[in-house]
């Protein structure tokens, strides 16, 4: 086209000067008009094609790309945005940039897109990297593509577009994956995923290691098959949480294991509600059941003891009701055990004997020492104990009274003292498990460290001789000690375990040699009650090491949460918006605390009122909304348009909310709307291209058939060969018609309109 627009004229003028000299003056007249008319003609294809190029560069910069056009030595015809750009830089072999594949290897000069281009070679959205010295490294996709004329190569062209933040966003989508493949590898739980009907999909580490198998050896098997089963187990909570779609809990013996299990199966649903996964939690209560049962065993002996024996057993408050008693101390009052507990135990007795009691019970609980005394009742003797327990901060809560029968006292004397220090044992046994589980279960305790020094610090008084016991607990190489603790022959040791691994040991001496009892100078309910507390205290550090596990990983999700580039909300139907994410202020322009608290509604543009409503119908029925593209108006007054992907909120089978992803996709819309506008340009250019030849035809064939009028022969023959000429010149118009509609089929080809 720019060889017709620059030849066409001296051409013409050419012809008409050379057959004027053989035509008359009429047929001189008609063949200047003719070429006026075509000279005129000529100079507006000649301004339509300006025009088609200046539309040619705005189509690429309105689908956000830049190019760059080669001639068939390889010379730069044109380059935008410019060479001064990196991108363009690379692609044109400068030195001062670097081009490079994905993997780093740098692209040889012979093998730029635009040199294979004109080798003949088209390459459709190769990938490359740019590597600048002096700033970051750019990412960008490149098509090139021959320019074919008389089916030989005349040029190439060159486009790229930048998809630096693209990648750099695959990047950080990467990590993000891996981090969260990391947390559910290392989970110290047992976590599975299987689908409704049993059949496994994968395990973490903590799976794997407990059934002995390779993730090969249990993919897409059943779980009771794992286990060498034909049949799933009788209470499965798989089966129960695919019927109910909740979360569903259940604790079993598996014998195959050796070990209790706690199974926990969570659903995930698909958008039609329907169960697509499920998530198997399986949790080692092994130990924790047999600590259970342990105190239940402690328990029912405790109030096995209490009950055996003749004397009245109560336990008492400090203004002195009932909170506990045996059976003896029913059958003496003739009440049932319901119906003493929670009287005051004054009351049961006369005036006078109710004013001594009283005044013995405030001493007890003023000095926080025991108090032991004879008294006679309805012509019976009894030797009274009043023992106290204390808190932490030595002020005394409970006391124990127990009123033993003396009046056989030909049973003998001793057979008496060693009954009533049996029972006081038992009575100290039992104050020393409440002392150390009130310390275990305080929830505020500041650190494993501290629990351990109390219980250390209480533990010596549960024994027969606490004034010569010393107490160590040793947990992971930390050691915590009574005063004068010493290792001693006269040693009792219980193992610390969490989670089926021992971590540490109770340890707990005399300093002196004492009589021989049950196990050395030991009672056989002590090693009971130190093999009780060292459960418990394994017990204590699963729970703590599960708080602090909770703690990080809710930590870490919020801090994907608060760097996202997306903006996440959480809206409820009462109270409107509760969280946002920091990228609301890059999109909308206001910050959290502004949006805060309000309902997402009052930002809506009113032309995307009539979607948004439909979304939120979607979302009261429970169903997910992914898609969804709104309008909102920005602080600045402006427009933003948000792909919106949402997710109900369901608590006790109602929605009570929702949660919400945002892509701001307003800058994608724009571009969609300009570039369907410049190739809607193309399509009307390429019609007139059309057009314009049947336009310079008519005239030619008007001459051509002037010239049959004409007598002379050299000038007929003259007048021919120039309308040849142009003829010629027409079909190099036609030919730039059909190489605008290969343009346009190589923009189709390449989603460029």
């Amino acid at each position: 086209m720019e060889k017709l627009r620059d030849e066409l004229p001296g051409n013409l003028l050419e012809i008409l000067q050379e057959a004027a000299s053989v035509l008359d003056c009429r047929s001189r007249e008609r063949l200047a008009a003719g070429i006026e008319t075509l000279l005129g003609e000529n100079h507006d294809l000649a301004v339509r094609a300006a025009r088609a190029e200046l539309e040619r560069d705005a189509l690429l910069a309105a689908v956000g790309r830049q190019g760059i056009v080669y001639d068939a030595g390889g010379g730069v015809v044109a380059a935008g945005p410019g060479e001064e750009d990196r991108i363009a830089r690379a692609l044109l072999g400068r030195l001062d940039v670097s081009l490079g594949y994905p993997g780093g290897e740098p692209v040889p000069p012979g093998e730029l897109p635009g040199h294979r281009a004109l080798r003949g070679e088209r390459l459709a959205s190769c990938r490359y990297t740019i590597h600048d010295p002096g700033g970051e490294d750019l990412h960008a996709v490149v098509s090139a593509s021959p320019i074919i004329m008389d089916g030989a190569v005349s040029g190439a062209t060159v486009t790229w577009q930048d998809v630096t933040g693209e990648e750099q966003a695959c990047r950080r989508l990467a990590e993000a994956n891996t981090l969260l493949e990391g947390l559910f590898e290392n989970l110290g739980d047992i976590v599975g995923v299987q689908r409704p009907d049993r059949t496994i999909l994968r395990y973490n580490r903590a799976g794997y290691e407990m059934l002995g198998m390779t993730p090969e050896e249990v993919a897409g098997r059943k779980c009771y098959d794992l286990l060498g089963r034909t049949s799933p187990c009788t209470v499965c909570a798989t089966e129960l949480a695919v019927a109910s779609r909740k979360r569903e809990v259940v604790e079993k013996f598996v014998p195959e294991l050796g070990r209790y299990l706690e199974c926990r199966s969570s659903p995930i649903l698909d958008e039609k509600g329907e169960v697509a996964f499920i998530v198997e939690q399986l949790y080692d209560i092994t130990d924790r059941r047999r600590a259970e049962d342990e105190l239940r065993e402690s328990e029912a002996t405790a109030r096995a003891l209490l009950n055996a024996p003749s004397e009245m057993i109560v336990l008492l408050d400090r203004d002195g009701r009932l909170l506990d008693t045996n059976e003896m101390t029913t059958r003496r009052f003739a009440r049932s055990r319901e119906d003493l507990i929670g009287r005051n135990i004054l009351q049961f007795f006369a005036p006078d004997a109710a004013a001594v009691y009283a005044a013995r019970l405030r001493d007890v609980v003023a000095s926080g020492r025991p108090a032991r005394f004879e008294d006679a009742w309805d012509g019976r003797l009894y030797d009274v104990v009043l023992y106290p327990a204390a808190d932490e901060q030595g002020n005394v809560i409970r006391v124990a009274a127990v009123a033993r029968d003396v009046t056989g006292k030909k049973r003998g004397e001793d057979a008496l003292r060693r009954r009533t220090h049996d029972l006081n044992e038992r009575v100290k046994e039992l104050s020393i498990l409440y002392e150390i589980s009130r310390i275990i279960e305080r929830r505020s305790e500041p650190s494993l460290n501290e629990v351990f020094r109390e219980v250390v610090r209480v533990l010596p008084s549960g024994w027969e001789y606490p004034e010569d016991t010393v107490a160590r607990i040793t947990v992971h190489g930390h050691r915590f000690a009574t005063e004068r603790f010493a290792e001693t022959p006269w040693r009792q040791v219980s193992p610390v375990v969490v989670r089926g691994e021992t971590v540490g040991m109770v340890e707990v001496c005399y300093l002196h040699e004492r009589p021989e009892r049950d196990e050395g100078p030991f009672l056989a309910e002590e090693r009971a009650l130190l093999d009780i507390v060292a459960g418990r205290l394994g017990s204590m550090i699963e729970r703590f090491q599960a708080w602090d596990s909770l703690e990080k990983s809710e930590s870490q999700f919020r801090e994907i949460m608060q760097q996202s580039f997306d903006m996440i909300y959480t809206c409820y139907n009462e109270g409107g918006i509760a969280y946002i994410s920091p990228a609301v202020n890059r999109i909308l322009g206001y910050t959290p605390d502004e949006i805060i608290g309000r309902r997402c509604r009052d930002f809506v543009v009113p032309g995307s009122l009539p979607a948004w409503e439909e979304g939120r119908t979607k979302i009261a029925r429970g169903e997910p909304v992914e898609g969804l593209e709104i309008e909102f108006h920005r602080k600045d007054g402006s427009v933003a348009c948000l792909e919106l992907n949402e997710s109900p909120i369901v608590r006790d089978r109602s929605v009570i909310g929702v949660h919400v992803v945002g892509r701001d996709v307003t800058e994608r819309k724009q571009n969609e709307q300009l570039r369907q506008h410049a190739f809607d340009q193309i399509e009307r250019n390429i019609e007139q291209f059309a057009i314009l030849g049947d336009h310079i035809r008519q005239p030619l064939q008007v001459i051509l058939g002037m010239t049959e009028l004409i007598d002379e022969e050299a000038a007929t023959g003259k007048i021919r060969e120039q309308v040849d000429r142009i003829n010629g010149y027409v079909r190099d118009l036609d030919r730039g018609w059909i190489e605008s509609r290969q343009v346009r089929e190589f923009l189709r080809k390449h989603e460029l309109a």
